[in-house]
Order: C-alpha cells, then sequence, then structure tokens
C-alpha cells in the first residue's frame, strides 16, 4: 500500500466549494447590515428633524406653526436674515417652517429649497395644533427599504415601507 502524500483533487475542490459557500454568506450578511444601519440613520434623522423643530416653536411661541404634507415650503428662506430686517412672529415661523421643509427630501423640486441638501430621501412633513389643547403634533414621514427595479429597460422606485414618525409638544 502507498502512503498519501498531498492533497487529492476532490478534497481541493470540496475545500474551495466550503470557502465559497461561506464568503457568500458574508457578503449576504453584509449588505443586509448595511441595509438596516440605512433604515437606523433615517429614523436618527427623523428624530432630529422633529426635534429641531419643536427647538423652533419653543423659541417663538407667539407664532403658529401648522403645515400640512403637501403645502410647499415658503419663498423667501433668506427674508429674515438681515441685520435690519423687520420679521414679526409669523415671518420667523415662516421661514422656519421653509427650512425645515427644505431639510425634507419630499420638496426639493420647490426653488426655494435651493442650496440646501436635504437630511431625508423623499421625507415630507406636517405639523398640526390642536387649538383647545395647545399641543403641537409634528410628523414625519418617508418610504424606508426602498426597493428598485428595471421597467422598460429604466431603473426605478418598485416601492417600500412607509414609516411616519411623531411627536407631541404642548405650547
Amino acid at each position: 500500500m502507498k502512503k498519501q502524500r498531498g492533497m487529492g483533487m476532490i478534497e481541493i475542490l470540496m475545500a474551495v466549494l466550503i470557502t465559497a459557500i461561506g464568503l457568500i454568506g458574508i457578503t449576504g450578511m453584509q449588505a443586509v447590515s448595511l441595509k438596516n444601519n440605512l433604515s437606523a440613520l433615517n429614523r436618527s434623522n427623523a428624530v432630529f428633524l422633529t426635534g429641531t423643530m419643536m427647538d423652533r416653536i419653543r423659541a417663538n411661541p407667539n407664532a403658529t406653526y401648522a403645515t400640512g404634507y403637501t403645502n410647499m415650503p415658503t419663498d423667501g428662506l433668506d427674508s429674515c436674515a438681515a441685520f435690519d430686517a423687520d420679521c414679526d412672529a409669523t415671518a420667523i415661523a415662516n421661514v422656519n417652517i421653509a427650512q425645515w421643509k427644505c431639510s425634507l427630501g419630499g420638496y426639493q423640486e420647490k426653488t426655494t429649497c435651493d442650496g440646501i441638501i436635504p437630511v431625508m430621501p423623499d421625507a415630507q412633513g406636517e405639523i398640526t395644533l390642536d387649538a383647545l389643547t395647545g399641543v403641537y403634533t409634528i410628523t414625519l414621514q418617508w418610504t424606508d427599504r426602498v426597493s428598485y427595479g428595471t421597467v422598460s429597460g429604466e431603473v426605478v422606485n418598485t416601492g417600500g415601507q412607509i414609516v411616519s414618525l411623531s411627536t407631541t409638544l404642548r405650547r
């Protein structure tokens, strides 16, 4: 009987196959991890943006900060920026709402938002005020875990999960 001197061809092929399967598994886990990290980033940004608007409402309590999802940002982001600008509480509130909405990605077709890079992709915001209780409700809505596909040879958004974050603030 002869002694075996090295690995046989089948043993080498099996080792390569097992290594390849392991690498494919690691690649899949990395893709899922990246998708989950993006989802966590969007949620973190949503909390940041609602907190920013709450701070603006607290800083200017004499104005009404109510706006709907479909309301586009108002003109004049820099209307109260000049040192000698005569801005009342309502004008400051309008600038604050416009800056906030421009930080959301769902309003970028408005020329008012030129030069502002959105924090969230395709997000929209709404602020409601309950006149009886004086409670503001700030709501952000965006599409998370967006998937893309090809339709007629063109890459398009094929859907995702609608996520909404609401917070309240008593005036």
